[in-house]
């Protein structure tokens, strides 16, 4: 009876080394997830960032993104450094990184900032076409200078 019960107590110190074991692993894979999805994050706002800079523009934000841990948010912004300015109904301005979002947020934001980005990008695309063709217009006529009439009339008489 004694053997058993000593048994009985070895199976379950056993048992719960099994279950220690087991969840110190998940602990750890989900600390490596955790890191995995922060370098994924860190990398989205980077490019967000560049496209930002490259269009020279800042993007305001739907305020519910953030109700649930700012309430009474009046506005928010997205900058080209990557952070998001949130002025508060009380006035208080509150700044955030983008790479401190959860998941979640981010996605959000993304859904909402890609059309706008990409008008942007259309704008700003068609605006600096038009610009091209007009400094070469402005660069054609200033290639007159290069040969001046007379010089042209010189070479010819001398041909």
């Amino acid at each position: 009876m004694e053997d058993a019960r000593v048994v009985s107590q070895h199976e379950k110190k056993d048992e719960l080394f099994e279950k220690i074991d087991s969840l110190v692993d998940q602990t750890l894979q989900i600390y490596e997830l955790n890191s995995k999805e922060g370098a994924i994050i860190r990398s989205i706002d980077s490019s967000i960032s560049m496209l930002l800079n490259t269009l020279r523009t800042s993007l305001p934000l739907s305020p519910e993104i953030f109700h649930s841990e700012l309430p009474g948010i009046k506005s928010a912004v997205l900058n080209n450094s990557g952070e998001i300015i949130i002025m508060q109904a009380s006035g208080n301005i509150v700044t955030k990184k983008f790479s401190e979002l959860q998941t979640a947020q981010v996605m959000e934001i993304v859904r909402e900032i890609v059309p706008k980005l990409s008008e942007s990008a259309d704008a700003m695309k068609a605006s600096a076409t038009e610009e091209i063709a007009l400094l070469k217009k402005v660069a054609k006529q200033f290639q007159r200078v290069k040969t001046p009439p007379q010089a042209e009339r010189q070479s010819r008489e001398i041909e």
